[in-house]
This record gives C-alpha cells, sequence and structure tokens, in this order.
C-alpha cells in the first residue's frame, strides 16, 4: 500500500476550508521570514497559496539580514499579545548571526503552531507538522482509514497496542524532525524504539533489519537500500535531496518491492506536512 501524500493533503484542506467558512473571525498566521534565501522564500509562498485556498489569512514578515535580531522579537513578542494573530512560526533556517533558539523562545506556546518550541525541547500546544504528518502515516498503516481531524494521541487502542509492539528504527536525529519525533513516539508509550544516525548507520544494519517500522529523516537520498531490511516493512520516507534536478528521498526506490506500506517522495510525507500546519492553525 502507498501512503498518498497528496489526496490525503487534500482531503484536510479540503475538511478545513468547510470549518473555516462557519468561522466569524477567521484564523491569521503570521510567518517570519529572515534573509532572501530563495528556497524559504517559495515555502513562504506556498503557505501563503494554502491560505488562500482555504480561506484564512496570511501575513508575511519579512527581514533583512541585516535587521537586528532584538527588533524580530520585539515584533514576534507584539504579536503573541495580538488577539487577531492566531499563529507565529519562523522560517528555518535562519541566516548565519542570528540565534535561531531565541527567536524560537519568543513565540508564545499557545501560537507555535509549527511546533518549533516542542522540537526545542520547550513547552508548546502543538507538535510540527512533519512529526503530524509521519504519525499520521503510521496510523494508516496500522489500519487504513479516512482521515479526521483529530489530535494524533487519539490513535485508537488497538492501533495504539500494535504500534508498542512494533520494532521501530528513527533513522536520523535532527532537529526539524528525528529529535521532535522520538519524542512524540515515546510520548505515545513507544519502547521498543532504535535511533541511529546517519553516520552509525552501519553499526546499526542489524537494529534495521530487524525493524518492522522503518522511518528515516536523514536528507541523504537512497541511503536505505533493500537488503537494509525486511520484507513486509512499513517504510516512512521524512527525507528529502536534490539530485541531478530531481527531489530523491532516503529510501531508494527499489526497497519499496520489499514493503507493506511506504511513502513515496515526492507525494508522501511532504504535501501532507504543509496541511498540517494549517490543520494546527485552523484546530487551535
Amino acid at each position: 500500500m502507498v501512503f498518498d501524500g497528496k489526496q490525503i493533503r487534500d482531503e484536510i484542506l479540503k475538511e478545513l476550508a468547510d470549518k473555516v467558512v462557519s468561522m466569524e473571525n477567521k484564523p491569521t498566521l503570521a510567518e517570519f521570514l529572515i534573509g532572501d534565501d530563495p528556497v524559504s522564500a517559495a515555502y513562504a509562498e506556498l503557505k501563503h497559496k494554502i491560505a488562500l485556498k482555504i480561506g484564512v489569512q496570511f501575513c508575511l514578515y519579512k527581514f533583512s539580514d541585516k535587521d537586528s535580531e532584538e527588533e524580530i522579537v520585539q515584533a514576534i513578542e507584539f504579536l503573541n499579545d495580538d488577539p487577531e494573530t492566531d499563529g507565529i512560526m519562523i522560517q528555518i533556517p535562519v541566516p548565519k548571526g542570528f540565534n535561531r533558539e531565541k527567536l524560537i523562545g519568543a513565540i508564545s506556546p499557545a501560537k507555535d503552531v509549527d511546533g518549533l518550541r516542542y522540537c526545542q525541547g520547550l513547552d508548546s500546544d502543538f507538535k510540527p507538522p512533519v512529526v503530524e504528518a509521519i504519525l499520521e502515516a503510521v496510523k494508516r498503516s496500522l489500519e487504513n482509514t479516512k482521515y479526521e481531524i483529530r489530535n494524533t494521541k487519539q490513535i485508537s487502542n488497538s492501533n495504539f497496542q500494535k504500534l508498542k509492539q512494533q520494532k521501530i528504527a528513527l533513522i536520523g536525529h535532527g532537529f526539524l524532525v528525528g529529535k521532535p519525533l522520538e519524542k512524540a513516539l515515546k510520548e505515545l508509550g513507544v519502547e521498543n524504539l532504535t535511533v541511529v544516525t546517519s553516520e552509525n548507520i552501519l553499526d546499526s544494519k542489524f537494529e534495521i533489519l530487524d525493524s518492522d517500522l522503518v522511518i528515516s529523516a536523514t536528507g541523504k537520498a537512497g541511503i536505505i537500500k533493500p537488503d537494509m531490511v525486511k520484507e513486509g516493512v512499513v517504510l516512512i520516507d521524512a527525507g528529502t535531496a536534490e539530485e541531478n534536478g530531481e527531489l530523491k528521498g532516503d529510501i531508494d526506490p527499489e526497497t519499496y518491492d520489499k514493503s507493506s506500506y511506504y511513502t513515496p517522495v515526492p507525494g508522501g510525507i511532504g504535501p501532507v506536512t504543509v496541511a498540517m500546519l494549517f490543520k494546527n492553525l485552523v484546530s487551535k
């Protein structure tokens, strides 16, 4: 079975749009874009388009890499107190010379819809959208059910028991995906979890081969090969890299034939991640 991220994204956005129509006060997302990185600017534009599509407000606050960090912190703190701003996020990465931790720490936990405080180990009302997208894929691998707007803590008891019984390998331990995902899985009661970095992947090949569920988020194209996983494995690919002008995932596509369920790249976790950001915003 294949996790069709585009279809699932569209399901989520349709439900969110229907919900927003009935809301008297439309939610507002404030995004801080620092510097002139074209990839970051493209992500901001994508979020603007989706906001328009579902009927929420999107405010982009642009700063140059010459602006002072304190000025940005003051703007964030102003929006924390603004009743018309429902969500605040900072486009990561920030330029060199800026203190990422300080900027993230300035966001109110109640408005941290991108879950950056959660990534940083701070209190937050939200998990990162990419973590929510991965957990949605995990849930669907356990039982193929129609998406509903709900907290992932509400995984059914039967599926929760299935998840607890599985051997899970999490490959990649970065700030935005691996570390917060490890935290989220442990909050769900997962005990049989092996965390592997890209540097020690060869040392952990037996643990990966023995895993029922392999989640990879290293950003290194094709790092997971067919001989590294067992038959019937669930493969969740949250890593992306550009290779010869094409978007590639961590998992070599030849590995899919051994899986019982997989998320492709592109078209898997990525589209759902963006939708989950707006789910956090609308459902707060």
